[in-house]
């Protein structure tokens, strides 16, 4: 009888051992968490003479397309992050004077289909 109650013992100290090894959970490591970009409080399209746009410094757009596709889906993409960060859009167009006063009405309209709508103008 003393044997069956020693195994029994046994049996049940070793078995929550085995269950606890059978258990494979991967912890998530330490990772820092992500830091947030801080957003412009103003963007900067500058407009040169040859018709070249650059916003905030990255060249947007070719010197003769009106349409100007890349510098609206950019600028919808950073009047979504502003929205989300709750701060106002606003841009900044520095035109040449020499340059095309149709180019500068293409910064506008593309202004307009990104639905920003703080926009003025400064001296270049």
């Amino acid at each position: 009888m003393i044997d069956v109650v020693f195994l029994l013992l046994i049996y049940f100290m070793l078995l929550p051992l085995q269950q606890e090894a059978d258990i494979a959970i991967k912890l998530p490591s330490k990772t820092p968490p992500a830091e947030s970009l801080e957003l412009p409080s103003e963007h900067i399209i500058d407009v040169f003479p040859n018709g070249m746009v650059l916003l905030n410094g990255a060249p947007m757009d070719g010197n003769e397309d009106r349409i100007m596709q890349r510098l609206t889906t950019t600028l919808t993409r950073l009047r979504m992050s502003s929205d989300r960060a709750k701060i106002s859009t606003i841009v900044k167009i520095q035109a040449d004077p020499d340059s095309p006063h149709q180019r500068s009405i293409d910064v506008l309209n593309a202004c307009a289909k990104a639905d920003v709508k703080k926009v003025s103008f400064a001296a270049f």
